[in-house]
């Protein structure tokens, strides 16, 4: 065995030249079928799903809020209007019930299932948020995407190419906000790239 600088000696590891005939079942000399494959064709188009973006859980909880201070004020005018019709407190009461079942039923909604911003190969889709501009536009219309933070508040601000545009306060969107940004500009950059002839 030779001697390593440390005085102390090393084992020579061999090789056997054969090989295995498996490689672990997924290599080139596997005998059998390979069970999986790591890189799809090259040429297939990179998918480009739809992707949603939910509200914020604060602005989610604010909303629900003005629901219920909606409530209240229709639960108080039905029991003064009980009282004046001699109902007493079985129209309060009703009130009281439909409203909560459907301030439920709301708050699963905006929570579970809302979504506040769409972006699809086609373009963009906004709901839920007030005081945006533009709520729905094409890729092809999108003049460019730029960051903003009037009054303090940060938003991605897409611009039209007829003047209006799109301010949505990042805030208010549940997730990362670069992320949703990088999908943006990507989805933008993707539809005014020209594709390659032939492709």
């Amino acid at each position: 065995m030779p001697a390593n600088s440390n005085g102390g000696w090393r084992v020579a590891s061999t090789v056997d030249p054969r090989g295995h005939g498996d490689k672990g079942g997924t290599g080139v000399d596997s005998p059998g079928r390979r069970r999986f494959q790591l890189n799809g064709r090259v040429t297939d188009p990179a998918p480009t799903p739809t992707t949603t973006y939910g509200l914020a859980p604060a602005l989610g909880a604010r909303l629900v809020g003005r629901s219920l201070v909606s409530l209240a004020v229709l639960v108080a005018l039905a029991t003064l209007l009980g009282l004046l019709t001699g109902l007493g407190w079985r129209l309060a009461g009703a009130v009281t019930l439909v409203g909560v079942v459907l301030v439920g039923l709301w708050s699963l909604y905006l929570f579970r299932r809302a979504w506040a911003v769409r972006l699809t190969d086609a373009g963009y889709a906004v709901r839920l948020l007030g005081g945006v501009g533009a709520t729905a536009a094409s890729w092809n219309d999108v003049e460019e995407v730029v960051a903003a933070a009037p009054a303090g508040r940060p938003c991605l601000v897409i611009r039209l190419r007829d003047g209006r545009a799109t301010r949505l306060p990042t805030a208010a969107l549940a997730g990362d906000r670069d992320a949703f940004a990088l999908d943006v500009r990507r989805r933008v950059r993707g539809a005014h790239t020209p594709e390659a002839p032939g492709s």
